[in-house]
């Protein structure tokens, strides 16, 4: 089993803001990068080469091992942590703008999680991580753990810059989250979601109205942020005092107050407020900015189909994709030929190619499922396999009995490449049907740890609604599969264990003893009772196991 060991950031200019984790297993050290435009990717070290690779001659051995490296980078947990903050801030966007009455949809694939694909590298479309089906407008989501309005940044490469690939009326949204010090993942929102119209940030960057960090030096990496001043609540407060140098918060039940100068760099720069006496504020909500700063978004008026149609050929590829991905989630009359046009032209990019065939297949209209189907049955050779798994990620999103058999047909194939199945396995986990659950149980006869582990998440997360069905395939299965069967059992609950027990052999006896002993809060206890009753032997085990788990030496290690 793999280890994480560490985060480095890195920033050379064709890799710039990229992340690498760092994983230790038996034989292999693996590093996992991933950066906004090109994805993830991944590249593994044998151990015995690995171990001498620190911070200072990372750059050289990557590259001799064939990666691409950069000039620059720091050393911490911090890959997780902004993959949850920043997938934390889309779902919190997303909430907000469905309370202001937006039909929002993720827009960037993998915005609103932190699934990573360790060797296959996916290079998708730069575009805001949300779209509104309703109005068109986007949302950059940043979620962050220090209140600040800021935007990554590169002063030498026009495609890295903080605004590339935005409309002026688009938005970025601010969250702000505390992250817990034990688990990276483990995230709270405290700051109500904010708005800036990017229009705005241009135009104080413009008039330079702005701050731009220095590059770090290669111990902290060498992202550079451009930030827009603002002023912050530093607990809930209500606006007691609004003037030309001064924003005065009373906090209510203490009646501390805090001032906030609107006058900076002796009188270089001065502060918009952003409230008005009375005003109610949050903690780390932004009460003063060099832009204007808003909790809520005006909703304009409604685009129809036609918008989303003429955008299809818009020189932009971002508006393209973007259009085919509305219409398939906001359905259409008149768009088909438009969207099969995007499929057959010879210069389309692959992920329009793709979302207008999702578009189309969505509907049920064969050339959509003719153009899928054509990039999951053909060689590598032919469709590199991050076209492939992309595919796969795709028709996972479409509710449909055909994209279902085609995800098995891809996990059932031992000639495919691992991870691709893996990913057909992930992807079942939106299926959630007998038929899925069958076909990922049979997937732990594999002898590949990537594709097992995948099916047994996947198997977990459609168990709760046939849990009875599972715990018969449980019964059922062959003594080789019972292991995947039985960790996501003891994570789900939910059954009668004493129907399993019935005629079990001995290996399935001790499968249940695990059941019990890692899932006991899952079951009530009535039905421990009965096992007790029923197999005194397989309740003693699980005792056993209780005794362990709940010992402080349990997970204590000798370093």
């Amino acid at each position: 089993m793999a280890i994480f060991l560490e985060t480095i950031e890195v920033g050379e200019p064709s890799y710039q803001g990229a992340v690498v984790l760092r994983f230790a297993s038996a034989d292999t050290l693996t590093c996992v990068y991933r950066d906004k435009p090109h994805g993830y990717g991944c590249h593994d070290f044998h151990r015995d080469h690995a171990k001498k690779i620190t911070q200072r001659n990372y750059r050289q051995e990557y590259e001799s091992a064939g990666g691409m490296v950069a000039a620059n980078f720091k050393s911490d947990d911090s890959f997780l942590r902004k993959l949850a903050v920043g997938a934390a801030g889309t779902n919190a966007t997303i909430d907000r703008l469905k309370e202001l009455g937006f039909k929002p949809i993720e827009l960037e694939r993998g915005s609103t999680g932190f699934k990573i694909w360790k060797k296959i590298k996916i290079k998708r479309v730069r575009v805001p991580d949300i779209l509104c089906l309703q109005t068109g407008l986007r949302f950059e989501s940043r979620g962050k753990t220090k209140p600040e309005i800021s935007m990554s940044h590169s002063l030498k490469d026009p495609k890295r810059a903080w605004d590339a690939g935005m409309r002026d009326d688009d938005f970025v949204s601010i969250v702000v989250f505390q992250q817990s010090a034990e688990s990276p993942i483990d995230v709270t929102r405290v700051s109500p979601v904010q708005f800036v119209k990017v229009k705005d940030l241009r135009d104080a960057f413009t008039q330079k109205r702005v701050s731009i960090t220095t590059p770090k030096g290669v111990e902290e990496g060498s992202e550079i942020r451009v930030i827009w001043t603002a002023a912050i609540a530093n607990q809930p407060s209500t606006v007691t005092e609004v003037s030309e140098k001064r924003i005065r918060l009373t906090h209510s039940p203490t009646g501390h107050i805090q001032t906030v100068q609107l006058v900076r760099n002796k009188g270089e720069n001065t502060l918009e407020p952003q409230v008005r006496v009375g005003d109610t504020v949050e903690s780390n909500q932004i009460v003063a900015a060099a832009v204007p700063v808003a909790v809520a978004v005006a909703r304009p008026s409604s685009v129809d189909e036609d918008f989303f149609v003429a955008k299809l050929t818009s020189i932009n590829l971002s508006e393209r994709y973007a259009a085919a991905k509305a219409l398939r989630y906001r359905g259409y009359l008149s768009a088909r030929p438009a969207l099969a046009g995007r499929i057959i032209h010879a210069e389309e990019d692959i992920y329009v190619q793709l979302e207008a065939a999702a578009a189309l297949a969505a509907h049920n209209y064969p050339e959509g499922w003719a153009f899928i189907e054509s990039k999951l049955r053909s060689a590598v050779l032919d469709v590199p396999l991050e076209t492939q798994l992309e595919t796969v990620i795709v028709i996972s999103e479409i509710p449909n009995i055909r994209s279902e058999n085609l995800l098995i047909e891809i996990l059932r194939d031992a000639t495919r490449d691992e991870e691709l199945r893996a990913g057909a396995a992930w992807a079942l986990g939106q299926c959630a049907t007998r038929t899925a659950a069958s076909a990922l149980v049979d997937a732990f006869n594999s002898n590949a740890l990537d594709v097992k582990t995948e099916a047994a998440r996947a198997l977990l997360k459609i168990t709760g609604p046939q849990v009875d069905s599972v715990a018969e395939l449980l019964r059922k299965c062959s003594p080789d599969q019972r292991d995947g069967i039985s960790w996501v059992l003891a994570r789900s609950g939910g059954f009668d264990l004493n129907s399993v027990i019935v005629s079990a052999d001995a290996n399935l006896r001790r499968w249940i003893s695990y059941i019990l002993g890692y899932g006991k809060a899952r079951f009530s206890k009535s039905d421990i009772e009965a096992i007790q009753e029923s197999d005194p032997e397989v309740y003693f085990a699980a005792c056993v196991l209780w005794q362990i788990l709940d010992s402080w030496v349990d997970g204590l290690t000798e370093v």
